[in-house]
């Protein structure tokens, strides 16, 4: 089929303003995210937006399609198929003016001979059932998706189709056993309709699952359909809402109380999370060779014997402060033999990082004390507070720097996100000193009731 449609992505020039440019194509066939050729050479763009070019009824049209890859190549195939679908329909019209024309143009001759009765037209054929089987889509998916992304997405993937199977057996499933994958219904994935996706949500909702977590397992199940040229069957009122909730950094008096109860150890684990901003991941893959003592610098690096790529699989380099150099140096010389910084058992990667935290803000008295888990334990006898999040720690990070005048464009860089936008809510969550005080003194007046009246 003859593309009709063109991927552009648009990208700041070096003059400020924005240009259109190729997007680029990896050899299996993929986009390769936000990337462009620019000057001849492929570069990442993370402020890049996809937009479709075609033409119709001979204007130029450019369509707006988002950042996300997956998303821009199913609607550039989508629309492709609707353009060559209009073309053969106007070709048939023609075609079938033509012959009329021609029928007009010659007058009926009145035969000779009799003719012979015409011979009977074969049966139609059956066109081939081109529908895919939906347990072969989900093998090929989590094939794929276990070479492609790390392990953590490949749990979360697999879970998702594992509950929307659930929902459509009426019982829950643990695994994709043989049995499983010869009774799956619907059969085929192009069967999957909007009332099995809104089924597959209320299924969610009865086993008590939180909005976000709702919403997270449509958007999975959904790019799965994408990844298969499917559209969205679920679009605006369908789709679960939730609440944005904002993840607010630790206050000084919380990380005092943190760092006077952790041993050694989770000592150097917490400074390192404040003072690099890291993910879990990253924490618990580090390792010395990623460090350069005397640059003072971290480098975030894949090791793929470990099976760890860092995320985007985007690498990037981030200063160290001292404080954080002369504890690492400390933490050499009682462990000069380790290749992770911070080794589980057997010197393997630990993915513990949130129980420590969340063990030591319970001995510290940080919990709030009124969280309450599915198992029915509170925060103020068990490690198990909502309030106490890894991802804080990055969140600290970032709010530090900022009120210390790092330009945040550099704080983007250093978080390695690809989209200012998400850094700025790093940094909107906490007022500075200058803007309380101008808020005090808006207010101070109304203390003093009795001189205001």
């Amino acid at each position: 089929m003859k593309s009709l449609v063109s991927l552009y992505l648009r990208i700041r020039s070096a003059d400020g303003g924005w240009t259109y440019t190729r997007s680029v194509t990896a050899s299996n066939g993929r986009l390769r995210p936000l990337y462009a050729v620019v000057d001849g050479k492929q570069v990442r763009c993370p402020e890049g937006v996809y937009h479709l070019r075609y033409s119709l009824k001979g204007k130029r049209i450019w369509k707006h399609v988002g950042s996300d890859a997956s998303l821009a190549q199913v609607e550039l195939e989508n629309k492709n198929i609707e353009l060559n679908k209009k073309k053969n329909e106007l070709k048939r019209k023609a075609f079938q003016q033509k012959v009329a024309a021609l029928e007009i143009a010659v007058p009926d001759a009145t035969p000779l001979m009799p003719t012979a009765a015409p011979a009977p037209l074969p049966p139609p054929s059956v066109p081939p059932d081109h529908r895919r089987l939906l347990a072969d889509c989900i093998t090929s998916y989590l094939a794929e998706t276990e070479i492609h992304k790390s392990a953590k997405t490949l749990a979360a993937y697999s879970a998702t189709l594992l509950l929307f199977i659930s929902a459509m057996r009426g019982k829950e499933i643990k695994d994709f056993t043989p049995k499983v994958m010869a009774d799956i219904s619907p059969k085929h994935i192009e069967d999957i309709t909007r009332e099995n996706v809104m089924a597959y949500v209320s299924y969610l909702r009865k086993r008590g699952n939180a909005p976000r977590t709702l919403r997270n397992r449509v958007d999975h199940f959904q790019i799965f359909l994408h990844h298969f040229g499917l559209s969205s069957l679920l679009k605006g009122k369908d789709l679960p809402k939730y609440t944005e909730k904002r993840v607010r950094a630790y206050n000084p008096q919380e990380l005092g109380k943190m760092f006077g109860h952790a041993t050694q150890d989770e000592s150097d684990l917490l400074h390192w999370l404040l003072c690099t901003g890291t993910r879990e991941q990253e924490a618990q893959y580090v390792c010395w060779s990623d460090v350069d003592l005397v640059a003072k610098t971290y480098t975030v690096t894949e090791h793929l014997d470990l099976g760890y790529r860092p995320k985007d699989k985007e690498e990037g380099t981030l200063p160290l402060p001292d404080v954080l150099i002369d504890i690492l140096r400390a933490r050499r010389r009682r462990y000069p033999r380790t290749r992770l910084i911070f080794p589980g058992k057997d010197g393997k990667p630990n993915g513990h990082a949130l129980r420590i935290i969340k063990r030591i803000a319970l001995r510290a008295g940080v919990n709030c004390g009124h969280c309450t888990n599915k198992a029915g334990q509170s925060c103020a006898e068990h490690a198990v507070c909502r309030h106490v999040l890894l991802h804080k720690m990055r969140k600290t990070y970032a709010t530090q720097l900022h009120k210390n005048n790092v330009p945040v464009r550099t704080i983007q860089r250093y978080l390695r996100h690809s989209s200012l936008d998400v850094t700025l809510r790093y940094l909107a969550d906490q007022d500075d000193d200058q803007t309380l005080e101008k808020v005090n003194s808006t207010f101070a007046a109304f203390g003093q009731v009795g001189d205001v009246a």
